[in-house]
């Protein structure tokens, strides 16, 4: 195994089990790695891409005091993993129900960044057979689709939804007809 492929596990694991900003990151992962700014960049930079991490919001204690702020430090930016599997996303679809406002905008923030990712697989994949114009306003459609269903329909739905947004084989055909289906049924 590479220095590389080790030094984007070890961060992975890390940011998996705290969201953590770039400067606390970096101190982590110095415990166990020598590693330098420019690398942890790189790394952070293509799970970006890659989809596997997002940004959960900053971290101002990184200008010690400062009141007048007139730039952005990277070392603020607070990053967390992107969670694919079905489990975890359905956890994220029943906190949608909550009660705690912050614990509801949490869980839609990350769902959106789940599925914008999953629409931009499907625009980019040959059968692209999906009306796709503005993802907010489709995944608004199905979440509302599936809250006004009975009970027994409502969780089928909330498993076919989370298993859709997975990286489970045939994943991205079961969004597709998903979607196509709620928009079938809002005509």
């Amino acid at each position: 195994m590479s220095k590389n492929h080790q030094l984007k596990e070890l961060t992975l694991k890390i940011i998996g089990e705290n969201e953590l900003s770039r400067k606390k990151l970096l101190e982590e992962i110095r415990k166990q790695s020598n590693i330098s700014d420019k690398t942890l960049n790189e790394i952070l930079m293509s799970f970006l891409k890659e989809g596997r991490i997002y940004i959960t919001g900053y971290d101002f204690d990184v200008y010690d005091g400062i009141k007048r702020i007139q730039s952005i430090k990277a070392d603020g930016i607070i990053f967390g993993v992107i969670k694919t599997d079905p489990l975890d996303i359905n956890i994220l679809i029943n906190q949608l129900e909550s009660d705690d406002p912050a614990e509801v905008k949490d869980a839609s923030h990350k769902l959106k960044i789940i599925f914008k990712g999953k629409m931009d697989e499907i625009k980019n994949s040959k059968s692209a057979d999906v009306n796709i114009k503005n993802t907010t306003l489709i995944f608004n459609k199905i979440i509302y689709y599936i809250n006004i269903q009975p009970q027994d329909q409502k969780t089928v739905l909330k498993n076919k939804l989370a298993w859709s947004l997975s990286n489970e084989k045939g994943s991205t055909n079961l969004l597709k007809n998903l979607i196509n289906y709620i928009e079938s049924q809002s005509e």
